[in-house]
Formats: C-alpha cells, sequence, structure tokens
C-alpha cells in the first residue's frame, strides 16, 4: 500500500519537479560497481542494488557504517558480540562485508564489529541482494554489503566536526528504583571528533580521516549492569592515488582502529575488558595494457585481534589472561576487462588468499592456530545495449583447504527497460559459504554447569540457489521499486546436541551440516520529492522463512518491517531536516515475551556562513528498549562541524 500510494503520489507532484538538482536525484543515473565488478550506471546494470549516497550519510546523523545500515533497515540488531545484518532472511556469516571490494575479517560468533574505519571516509554503500558467490567467493549466500571510500581528487581541503551525545535517564520497570529524570541522566555520554583533510603531494594526490570517540558508563539502575559499556576509540584512514601515465593509475592506503571496552558494568566495577584492533593495508593498480582493455592488479592485507582481561574484584588489579583472537587475511587479485567487442564486456579474474587465525581455545594440530589457503578464477560475460538490456552470465571456479574441494557458483542476470522509466530485472545464482575456523576447531567452556562446545573438521561448505525479480521505475524527483526473492539453503551448519560429557555432566554442542530451509519474501520502497524543498520516502519488506527438516518457521528476522521517512531539504536557507520512523513485528507472534517494535528517529541541520555547519538529532524518539535492539532510549546528539 505505501508503495503504491507513493507511486502515486510521486506522479502527481511530477510536473512540480523542476530544481536544478533533479538529475544528481535520477536513481538510475547513479554509478555502481558492486553487482559486476565494474564501474556502470545503475541502469545499465541487470542487479538490484541499493546505494546510500555520501549526501544521505552527511545527512544521517550517525557516527559509524553501522549507525546507517540500521537507519535503512539493514541492520537488525547490535550488541557486545558484533552487528547483526540481514539480506533476504540471511544473517551471520552469510552477508558478505567488503570494503572497496577486499574482504574484512574478524567475526564475533559469526557476527561482524562494523566499527572498521572512519564513516568520514565512505563515499557511498551498495547492498546487493541475493547470491553473489558467483563474483565474490564464500559467504555471499545471502548478499553483499560493499563500503566504497573516497577517493582523493587532489584539492587542498578540511574538515573538524565535534559532537556530543547525552541520554535521558531509564527507568526499568523490572527494578523497584525510580530513575531520577536530573540526576540519572547522563549529560556528556558520548563525544565523537572527526578531522578529515586532503592534499596534494607532488603529482599524488592524499587524504587523511582521524576519527576519536569515548563513551562513559550508562546504568540501567542503581547497582544494576550497565546499559552501555565505557569505551575509548580511535580511528585513521589514509589514500593516496597518483598516475604514472596517461592511461594509469596507481592508489595505496589503509585504515586502522583501536578500541577498548569495557562490559558487564556495575556499581562495584568492572568485570571484563575488551581490546579490539583492526588494520587494512591495499595497494593496487589499473591500466590499459592493449586498447579496449583494462587490468587491475590488487595486493591487501586485512587483520583484526581481541584481546580480553579480567577483573577478579573491586580491591584487585586488572591482569591479562590466555584470551586473545588473531585473524588475518593475505590476498591477491588480477583482473581484466574487455569491451573490445560492440556490445559486450568479458571479464576474467583470478583470486589468491592465504587465511590464518590464532585462538586460545581453536585446538587442532597446530594447537591454537588454523590457517586455509584459497585459489579461485572468475569468467563474466555480459552483452548490452543501453538504455534497452543487459544479460550477465558468470561461473566462479574455487578451491578452499578449508574444505578440500572444488566449488562451482553460476550466475545468470538479466535486465530488459520496458520504457526509459521502467525496467524489469531478475536473475538466478548459487551462492557457498565455507565453514569457518572456529565452527571447525572450537574447544571452549568444558567447566561444570556450562556446555562444551566442540568443533567438527568434517564440515561441508553451505550451498543456496536463489532467484530474484525485480520492477523498478525511477524518474528525476520520485523512484519506486519491488524485489522478490526466493532462496533454498541446504546443508546448513548448526550447532546441536550431541550427548552428554561424562566427566562434567555436562551437554556437548557440536556443528554439523543437517539442516535444509526455504526463504522467500519480497522488499520495496518509493521515494517522491514533494514541490521543491520536500521528500517522501516508505518501504515495506515481508520474508517467511521455512525449516524443512523441522517442518517449521524460522525466526531469525521479524516477518514484517516498514520503514518511512518524510523531510525537507532548504538549500538555499542550508536547513536539512527529516523524521524518521521503522516497525518491526514481533520475532516470535505467539509468544508474549516478544513485541512489535517501532523505533521513531529526528535529525535537523543548518549551514552558517557556507563553513559553519550545526547538526542536532535525537534517536529513538520512543523510548524503546529490548533486547534485540536498540540497546537505549532517547538519545540526543548535538554537534558542529567547520569546514574551509
Amino acid at each position: 500500500m505505501c508503495f503504491a500510494g507513493l507511486c502515486g503520489l510521486g506522479l502527481a507532484f511530477a510536473q512540480e519537479q523542476t530544481g536544478e538538482g533533479e538529475e544528481s536525484a535520477y536513481r538510475l543515473e547513479a554509478i555502481t560497481v558492486t553487482g559486476t565488478k565494474t564501474e556502470k550506471r545503475l541502469a545499465d546494470t541487470p542487479i538490484a542494488t541499493e546505494i546510500i549516497t555520501a549526501e544521505e550519510i552527511e545527512h544521517s546523523g550517525a557516527d559509524t557504517v553501522m549507525d546507517i545500515l540500521s537507519d535503512y533497515g539493514v541492520m537488525y540488531t547490535s550488541n557486545a558480540m558484533g552487528d547483526y545484518v540481514q539480506l533476504q532472511g540471511m544473517g551471520e556469516s552469510r552477508v558478505l562485508y567488503l570494503i572497496d571490494g577486499r574482504r574484512v575479517v574478524g567475526r564475533i560468533a559469526q557476527r561482524l564489529n562494523g566499527e572498521t574505519l572512519p564513516l568520514g571516509n565512505v563515499e557511498r554503500i551498495e547492498i546487493v541482494r541475493g547470491p553473489q558467490s558467483a563474483l565474490y567467493g564464500s559467504d555471499g549466500i545471502g548478499g553483499v554489503i560493499n563500503i566504497i571510500t573516497k577517493k582523493p581528487d587532489g584539492e587542498v581541503s578540511l574538515s573538524v566536526s565535534l559532537t556530543n551525545r547525552f541520554l535521558l535517564a531509564y527507568d526499568d520497570p523490572d527494578t523497584s528504583y525510580k530513575a531520577d529524570p536530573l540526576s540519572d541522566f547522563d549529560p556528556v555520554r558520548e563525544q565523537t571528533a572527526v578531522v578529515k583533510a586532503g592534499f596534494p603531494i607532488g603529482p599524488a594526490r592524499s587524504s587523511i580521516t582521524l576519527e576519536g570517540s569515548r563513551g562513559n558508563f550508562y546504568y540501567a539502575e542503581k547497582e544494576a549492569a550497565s546499559i552501555l559499556p565505557e569505551y575509548k576509540r580511535g580511528k585513521a584512514g589514509f589514500d593516496t592515488a597518483f598516475n604514472p601515465g596517461d592511461a594509469s593509475e596507481v592508489r595505496f592506503g589503509g585504515s586502522f582502529m583501536m578500541m577498548r571496552s569495557d562490559e558487564k558494568t556495575s556499581a562495584v566495577g568492572s568485570m571484563e575488558r575488551k581490546d579490539y584492533t583492526r588494520a587494512d593495508g591495499y595497494i593496487e593498480t589499473n591500466f590499459t595494457p592493449l586498447e579496449s582493455a583494462t587490468l587491475t592488479l590488487r595486493l591487501y592485507d586485512n587483520y583484526y585481534q581481541r584481546d580480553k582481561d579480567t577483573y577478579s574484584g573491586p580491591l584487585d588489579t586488572w591482569y591479562t589472561g590466555d584470551n586473545h583472537e588473531n585473524e588475518n587475511l593475505l590476498a591477491a587479485e588480477a583482473m581484466g576487462v574487455y569491451d573490445g567487442i560492440e556490445n559486450y564486456i568479458i571479464t576474467l579474474g583470478l583470486e589468491g588468499a592465504y587465511n590464518t587465525m590464532d585462538k586460545y581455545n581453536l585446538r587442532n594440530d597446530e594447537e591454537t592456530f588454523a590457517a586455509a589457503d584459497k585459489e579461485a578464477v572468475f569468467f563474466q560475460a555480459e552483452r548490452f545495449t543501453e538504455d534497452v538490456y543487459s544479460v550477465i552470465a558468470g561461473l566462479r571456479l574455487e578451491r578452499n583447504s578449508q574444505f578440500g574441494s572444488l566449488v562451482a557458483a553460476p550466475k545468470l542476470s538479466a535486465m530488459y527497460h520496458l520504457s526509459k522509466e521502467f525496467r524489469v530485472l531478475g536473475g538466478a545464482g548459487v551462492g557457498y559459504r565455507a565453514p569457518d575456523f572456529n565452527e571447525m576447531y572450537l574447544v571452549k567452556d568444558d567447566t561444570p554447569g556450562h556446555p562444551l562446545i566442540l568443533g567438527n573438521e568434517d564440515l561441508k561448505p553451505e550451498y543456496s540457489l536463489g532467484f530474484n525479480l525485480g520492477l523498478e521505475y525511477a524518474q528525476p524527483g520520485h523512484s519506486a521499486q519491488v524485489n522478490f526473492y526466493y532462496t533454498e539453503l541446504r546443508d546448513e551448519i548448526e550447532y546441536i546436541d550431541t550427548g552428554v560429557a561424562g566427566y562434567t555432566g555436562t551437554n556437548i554442542y557440536r556443528p554439523e551440516n543437517i539442516y535444509r530451509s526455504m526463504r522467500l519474501g519480497a522488499d520495496s520502497e518509493a521515494k517522491v520529492n514533494v514541490f521543491d524543498y520536500g521528500f517522501l520516502s516508505a518501504g515495506y519488506s515481508y520474508i517467511f522463512a521455512w525449516d524443512r527438516e523441522e517442518k517449521e518457521k524460522l525466526h531469525e528476522q521479524p516477518a514484517h518491517m516498514i520503514k518511512m521517512k518524510a523531510g525537507g531539504d532548504f538549500t538555499g536557507a542550508g536547513i536539512y531536516t527529516y523524521l524518521q520512523g521503522r516497525y518491526f513485528s514481533p520475532l516470535y507472534p505467539e509468544d508474549p515475551d516478544y513485541e512489535a517494535r517501532f523505533i521513531l528517529d529526528f535529525y535537523f541541520s543548518a549551514e552558517i556562513g557556507g563553513h559553519i555547519k550545526l547538526r542536532f538529532s535525537i534517536d529513538n524518539i520512543t523510548g524503546e528498549i529490548d533486547s534485540l535492539g536498540p540497546a537505549t532510549s532517547q538519545t540526543f546528539s548535538m554537534g558542529i562541524q567547520y569546514s574551509l
């Protein structure tokens, strides 16, 4: 209903759209790269892709990529174990997370902590739903989230921003204590400072982004556990590019993040402390060895480390125990693109990677250390006529030592323009996910009273077969799209109860390839510009998941999700504002402990004198607090940004 209504509203207001910025809002003119690994207009891409633009990121008021994904209904929940992202009913390690096409390692319980790089260094976010293993390999069963960073442009620039967040006092209905609105709220809960600079160094174009954040403890109630832990986090991103020739470019850089987080905190002290470190470095070059042929070479390394210290008592000191986790991925890629044949693009790629993990409770022949190598080749052929149609066929062959066999992942995608404004697109593809090191080798918690978790070295990869069919409509000022999907997933890896340990009497859990399941649903969204300043958008998503082994529904995400947004972009006055709401149906409708959630956010920004921008926002106006998120009630943010 929202989809159809906004389409009609868009047509009604179409004649009013005469502003100079119309073409920038024309969705199909946007440039995308993730679905095909080559830059092209969205109008010519037969892969359903959602693009979150730099302007939308700037106006979000968010500090992290995961905050952005949450606003767009992609991130289901976030907690100490990481960020849980869902695409078409696939979550955890079945969604591939990339930075400029490079893999990011380091998941906790298969969830990824997305605090990887400064948000100020992000140009756009591309979300591609459905199996993408034909291009990207393992983990691309549910889709791909690709963070595209800003390329240095060689201009001298400087931007500095400061943000402070505070929280209202929270009255927990499960305790007898009543919060005092004046004395129990935190006026300086969280602060973030960001510095961005661009500068030329001889023939090189360079940019650097620095970010620092800190947060205080925030207690749910007196003497009770903290809603939010104390943390300190620093990030840095650096990129340099230069052109050694007219038809070539070399780019290198990286990012670094360090974070310390205290958790399980009460009024008597912290019981746990975690340190996180992430580092990413890369070098790549693009050049044209032959006419109509482009070759891209890339070498990168992605590193993740997590250490945990334990606090034994209020008067004792911290000590470091044997509780660590380090993961590293070293990868090399080569890709050639040939477009010398009219209406054809041929892509051929080679990849090699070496993945290692050192973890205190990872037991195998090497004792706490595991390694895997991967070699892959992919081929893709596209026939297209601009603004008319596109057909892509692709195949990836990969050998992965984690499961010791050759995997083939084919795909087929097609798109046809019914008119300049309407296009229909669809596709089918095979996805797969290799078992990770934890699933294969983990030995965890054999103390009395706790379950014993054992890895399984005989696991096979998971496989999926997915189908997508979509319809998109776009004109300057208004757009709409709907995408239907169907996915079969087999050989799912699930921890199951395999018996009781005789020496402790505790249950033993071990991962097995046992499940087969199905997911079908639809995602839709419509956007409308109202006259010269206003905008409206609405989206609805539905999913039905079925466990074919147990003959019952799966409840991994809410069946219904609705999002709506209304605001104004008053360019002449430098004012941008919106009100945004998201509704999630109960995860278990038949269980009274699970309720529907409605989250409402507000944002306002104003430019002063062309160099200063003031920002104000309220997240979670409705005050929802739930184990599935959000973790806090109303969060107020005030910020200031200065740019040269």
